[in-house]
């Protein structure tokens, strides 16, 4: 038995090495596309852009890894059984229970790093990721405003006919409140520097107009020869490289941290906004222990599904496992949608795809065994 479940454990680790290569390059290409407003600022080089994904590959590893888990342990699994060698082992008097062990080892070992991954590893990426991007913005002459079209900067819309050096022409500056235009500034030209000790981004407009619109139709227009307007690279960040959330980029500790310390805040004193911290704080933790935990039901999931449907060739694991991945991670969005709102506590949520998928294993289980 040991021969036979080193050879098991030998294939499922090159299986799942082909699973999490293939996956975290479709991952990586849809996080390309994502950063496509950032390369527009026009400072992203061939080594920044590299650098960019070779900071987020450790959040996307997190996901692609229990896919890789699945699609690895339904392929040898189910070689074994299209070959018959299962039923070789079987007659041999090797009982489910015992074949299931080296996938067991296998799941076992991809929880354990992704555990340590997701704590350590990954939230330094994020923290990687967001300090690359913000040089890039800040090396930019254009800070990723593209000329002729409308730049969402938070509240602000900013709409230049043209950009050269870092020289706006024909400005437009719309500003929103409470879902309206409440001013508009425009300008014949205006300027982009950085502010090193602001960490913003400075547009500098000149002799422009600015126009407040009122609720109440009592209007305001000014004529002005400078007007100065602050943009701080945080928030051009979350408009350019799409960050993930703060939350994302802690150590379990300083999620825990977060989590012991609100409940002892007085109720006085507690905000709106410090619960949201508190609430995404545990959202983020048990997606952290959730997600690890799924190589192992993956694992295990994968392999009874290879022995009960007998197939091994690469075209049909790939498909079944796009599609439980994908029913996964359906379930995993919506659990944490409905976390993030407050309609259930935060572990239930999350874990509500792994509950399924241990489920449906369990099922599968009894199906094999009665064949």
């Amino acid at each position: 038995m040991k021969t036979i479940s080193r050879w098991i454990i030998f294939d499922m680790l090159k299986a799942v090495a082909e699973g999490a290569v293939l996956f975290s390059f479709i991952f990586l290409l849809k996080r390309l596309y994502d950063l496509t407003d950032l390369f527009a600022a026009g400072s992203a080089t061939l080594i920044t852009t590299c650098q960019l994904l070779f900071a987020i590959l450790p959040t996307v590893m997190l996901l692609t890894f229990p896919m890789a888990s699945l699609l690895a342990a339904m392929m040898v699994y189910g070689r074994i059984a299209q070959d018959n060698e299962l039923t070789a082992l079987q007659a041999a008097g090797y009982s489910t229970r015992q074949l299931l062990v080296p996938a067991l080892i296998i799941g076992l070992l991809m929880t354990g790093l992704l555990l340590w991954w997701a704590n350590r590893i990954a939230p330094k990426g994020l923290r990687l990721f967001g300090d690359i991007a913000s040089d890039i913005i800040q090396d930019s002459n254009t800070v990723g405003l593209m000329p002729g079209a409308f730049n969402a900067l938070g509240n602000f819309t900013l709409a230049p006919s043209s950009i050269e050096s870092g020289t706006m022409r024909n400005i437009r500056l719309f500003e929103q409140k409470d879902g309206r235009i409440s001013s508009i500034i425009s300008a014949p030209s205006g300027t982009i520097s950085y502010a090193l000790w602001e960490n913003a981004i400075i547009l500098n407009l000149e002799k422009g107009n600015l126009h407040k619109i009122s609720s109440d139709k009592n209007n305001l227009g000014i004529r002005f020869d400078a007007f100065h307007f602050s943009v701080g690279i945080p928030e051009l960040l979350g408009v350019l490289a799409k960050p993930e959330r703060t939350e994302s980029q802690l150590r379990n500790a300083d999620l825990l941290f977060t989590i012991n310390t609100y409940p002892q805040i007085p109720e006085s004193q507690k905000k709106r906004d410090l619960y949201r911290w508190y609430n995404r704080s545990k959202i983020e933790l048990n997606r952290r222990q959730a997600l690890p935990f799924a190589c192992l039901i993956m694992t295990l999931l994968g392999a009874l599904l290879g022995i009960y449907s007998n197939r091994g060739k690469r075209s049909s694991c790939y498909a079944m496992t796009i599609f439980i991945i994908f029913v996964y991670y359906i379930l995993l969005s919506f659990g944490k949608s409905t976390a993030q709102s407050g309609s259930a506590p935060a572990w239930i949520c999350i874990w509500i795809p792994n509950v399924v998928a241990m489920i449906f294993g369990s099922y599968i289980y009894y199906r094999t065994n009665r064949v």
